[in-house]
């Protein structure tokens, strides 16, 4: 209700007289239902949410109490909600996301209609205490299954039985799921930044990108690591890892809240620059993560976000040598006042033997 509450205070200062939530992972923000429907929050009072009868039995388990339920018929949709809320609360509507088609037929019966896209987002990118905490245990989790995918990781093993394990380890663990789907990508197919998996072999002189995730109660965490297969690296091969990890350890050193995201973006392709390697850093520094995997604050040459403590952010340089190998590395960090946490914490040894 503290996060209703706040809502309700922007809403105020917009002269909404109501907003509705159609986003799954903005409802479950503030109801604890992890499911689809609509939730309508009036300026006063207490929200409703409608849901379809395959989720009312879930959403009158894990709702907060505070939010009266609602079941909607099969064919139902926002419109209809809209149709039947009361005048007061049709005066000026707000909604995180509505469909084109709903939005023609919603709009001839409110006043106003706006969708102010970063109007939630500025609640859910500053993490409270209950986020922080289950964040920290997917982060813990993640951390146990990259310990175990290092230990597995060696000549004649399948990049496919690696997600296995990684898979099978994150339940056991008791995450609800993986946050994404997980790569395991070795040889030529590390130089794509979202590689998936296969079912290749690993051979002695590989390389290995792992990048994966837990979901806990709802919240997400994100690491990868690149590791070498067998004793020898080429020089080139180590020259590039310790630039990637550097340039990651200086950029955390220099995070801290009420920094512009861009700069810190421009700070690590800077560094990479220097060392001849700008046109293979082809993807963003990091971003935002939280119940998804990719929020605000979005970290990258065009972002006009400001770090604010308690994000919760991702710091992820790569370089990726096209039709030889990519190397990237990447933890889940808590934002402070003056510097940031590690959430994710596995070794970034190189070599595997």
């Amino acid at each position: 209700m503290k996060r209703i509450r706040k809502l309700q205070d922007l809403m105020e200062e917009l002269n909404f007289s109501s907003f509705i939530l159609t986003t799954t992972p903005n409802i479950f923000y503030f109801t604890n239902f992890m499911g689809s429907g609509y939730l309508v929050i009036p300026l006063n009072g207490n929200p409703q949410l409608y849901v379809y009868p395959i989720d009312y039995e879930a959403a009158q388990t894990y709702c907060i109490q505070e939010v009266e339920i609602n079941k909607l018929k099969i064919t139902s949709n926002v419109a209809e909600i809209v149709i039947g809320m009361p005048g007061s609360l049709k005066k000026k509507v707000g909604f995180d996301r509505l469909e084109v088609e709903q939005y023609f037929k919603v709009r001839e019966h409110v006043e106003v209609i706006e969708s102010p896209s970063d109007l939630v987002w500025k609640l859910r990118t500053v993490k409270d205490v209950e986020e922080l905490e289950k964040i920290s245990k997917a982060a813990e989790i993640s951390s146990k299954c990259m310990d175990l995918a290092s230990q597995i990781i060696s000549e004649g093993v399948r990049e496919s039985e690696v997600k296995a394990e990684i898979v099978e380890e994150m339940i056991r663990s008791g995450a609800d799921k993986p946050a994404f789907d997980i790569i395991v990508a070795s040889s030529s197919r590390s130089t794509f930044p979202h590689g998936g998996v296969g079912d290749r072999q690993f051979v002695d002189g590989d390389i290995v990108v792992v990048d994966l995730g837990a979901s806990y109660e709802g919240y997400c965490a994100d690491m990868t690591r690149t590791y070498h297969i067998g004793s020898n690296p080429s020089e080139e091969e180590l020259k590039i890892y310790n630039l990637v990890l550097e340039t990651k350890n200086l950029v955390e050193e220099n995070t801290k809240s009420w920094i512009l995201a861009a700069s810190l973006d421009e700070a690590a392709r800077r560094i990479i620059s220097a060392k001849g390697y700008g046109e293979f850093f082809v993807h963003g520094l990091g971003h935002g993560i939280g119940i998804e995997v990719h929020e605000p604050p979005k970290i990258n040459q065009v972002s006009q976000e400001i770090i604010q403590e308690n994000n919760v952010i991702t710091i992820e340089p790569g370089i990726y040598i096209p039709k030889k190998f990519g190397i990237r590395i990447e933890d889940t960090l808590v934002v402070g006042r003056d510097g940031v946490s590690k959430l994710t914490s596995s070794p970034y040894d190189f070599a595997l033997y």
